[in-house]
């Protein structure tokens, strides 16, 4: 599995904005310009109405992060912005041969807390919801010939669920 090269710790952006369309790309060319890696991207509705929350993990130099800040907040769409370093869940789905699964791959799943998504003819899908170091865990377990495909989202930050529209 592909790591991110900086060691800084990525800075996860909440921002609360009109859904509008294009907002996510006009949003990039902030991070894209002065060539900030950004890690994920969630776009999630609210129970506003035409208000999403747009998280963005990205990796964006301390000296520059407050003035960064204030420019996404110009951004006549939104209305808010928060940072934070706290890690981000995730959710991971590992494809597994069905070949490959036996007796201890049942055990592996409930050492890691794992969960049955599917299953198709030849494969069974799992999913696992954790930090980048928990879903890096469990692929290490599971790496080998048996191992079909790996993937993982972002999840949203749960502890920026505080808007109020006036």
């Amino acid at each position: 599995m592909k790591r991110a090269k900086s060691t800084q710790t990525p800075t996860v952006f909440s921002i609360y904005a009109e859904d509008k369309n294009g907002l996510v790309g006009q949003l990039m060319i902030f991070f894209n310009r002065p060539n900030y890696p950004v890690i994920s991207v969630n776009v999630a509705r609210t129970d506003v109405s035409d208000i999403v929350l747009i998280t963005i993990e990205a990796i964006v130099p301390d000296g520059v992060l407050i003035p960064f800040t204030e420019r996404l907040k110009k951004v006549i769409e939104v209305f808010d912005v928060n940072i934070s370093n706290e890690s981000l869940k995730k959710i991971g789905f590992y494809r597994v041969k069905v070949a490959g699964v036996k007796p201890e791959f049942w055990s592996l799943l409930t050492k890691f807390g794992a969960n049955l998504s599917g299953v198709g003819n030849d494969f069974v899908t799992i999913y696992k919801i954790g930090n980048d170091k928990d879903l890096e865990d469990l692929y290490a377990a599971l790496e080998g010939p048996g191992l079909l495909n790996f993937c993982k989202s972002a999840l949203i930050n749960e502890n920026v669920m505080q808007l109020t529209i006036n």
